[in-house]
């Protein structure tokens, strides 16, 4: 949950750009549950917040995405306006993880989008 509130402090907060969209998926990792889920911490409605209780979406990217042997999850991907997502989406501006540790890189890769 911290990079999620990092992402709302220093990204949602920041910005009023309306072409913003931030997919929030939430993993049982972490003992986390469904009701450990909760909208307010990114509190913006450019935020859609999705639970993923199988990590279907963390063994997708892993498999196709990142290419690790382990369920990819605290960790972001950004898409500029002319990605597409067909078989794998793309192209990807930057990535990376943890989102606290990689928060520079975020910071630096999506400035430029958002000016």
């Amino acid at each position: 949950m911290a990079g999620a509130s990092w992402v709302q402090s220093n990204i949602l907060s920041r910005t009023s750009n309306k072409s913003l969209r931030v997919y929030a998926v939430w993993l049982p990792f972490s003992g986390g549950n469904q009701a450990a889920v909760n909208p307010a911490v990114l509190g913006d409605p450019r935020v859609k917040d999705f639970w993923d209780e199988r990590a279907v979406a963390s063994e997708w990217f892993s498999a196709h995405v990142t290419h690790f042997p382990v369920p990819t999850w605290d960790y972001y991907f950004l898409f500029g306006p002319e990605a597409r997502w067909t078989q794998v989406p793309q192209p990807i501006v930057s990535q990376g993880g943890s989102v606290i540790g990689r928060a520079g890189a975020l910071r630096a890769a999506i400035a430029p989008l958002l000016s």
